[in-house]
């Protein structure tokens, strides 16, 4: 075992005590902030298609939502570059994880009824956090090969960081409205939510162009967050 890891695994059994004690004014009065996924997983969840559809989950590696997915009865797929460790000695109903990169997939065309893909797409394309190389257009292939496995009215549903443009290294890409309507061509957007943080980190619901305005930070940044429909001439 790398010593790294060996070191983390030591703090870690030690639970939440040691970080009581060194951070007192965080863990006695109340939980750590929410984060994003509290918008994210919610917005997935009320938009998708009713049971038994097909769901590829994009990123899936490090999240249990597409565990959930199929513990609700959806025919789940999942697809990382990376592994999915809980799978080594355990299986689920429901379903399917492939190894592979989403801007080539094994699977047939039109094959999905919707593909989910939470804060997953903003790091495609940017090298240094899961192992990717510098390919600036990297997130359009990636759309470009969602819509290929999506049934013609099937949804892709998306979410990102959104404000003023820019790659923020090693973490991730900043949307903006023009490279939004770029990398979604093809579908149409049937539902877009936005949110943002106050200076309390609050989270609170805004318009886009307010989200906009907003000089993102890998720490702080609005959420975009969308509902696409695949269209075929």
């Amino acid at each position: 075992m790398r010593l790294k890891e060996h070191l983390y695994r030591i703090i870690a059994k030690t639970g939440t005590g040691l970080c009581t004690k060194i951070f007192p004014e965080y863990f006695a009065k109340e939980p750590l902030a929410p984060s994003d996924r509290y918008m994210e997983v919610p917005f997935a969840i009320k938009n998708l298609p009713k049971p038994p559809a097909r769901v590829l989950d994009v990123g899936c590696s490090g999240s249990f939502f597409a565990l959930l997915l199929a513990g609700f009865g959806y025919d789940t797929y999942g697809i990382d570059i990376r592994n999915y460790p809980i799978l080594n000695k355990v299986t689920f109903d429901n379903f399917t994880f492939t190894k592979c990169d989403i801007r080539k997939t094994p699977f047939s065309d039109n094959f999905f009824d919707t593909v989910t893909a939470i804060s997953t797409i903003e790091h495609i394309g940017v090298s240094g956090r899961y192992g990717m190389n510098d390919e600036i257009d990297s997130d359009k292939t990636a759309l470009q090969e969602i819509w290929r496995v999506i049934k013609p009215g099937g949804i892709a549903l998306l979410t990102f960081p959104f404000g003023k443009a820019k790659i923020i290294k090693p973490f991730s890409k900043v949307y903006d409205s023009s490279q939004v309507n770029e990398l979604v061509r093809g579908f149409t957007i049937e539902k877009e939510e936005y949110y943002i943080q106050d200076s309390q980190d609050n989270w609170h619901k805004c318009s886009r162009e307010e989200a906009e305005k907003v000089d993102a930070t890998s720490e702080r940044y609005p959420l975009c967050l969308l509902k696409l429909l695949k269209v075929t001439n």
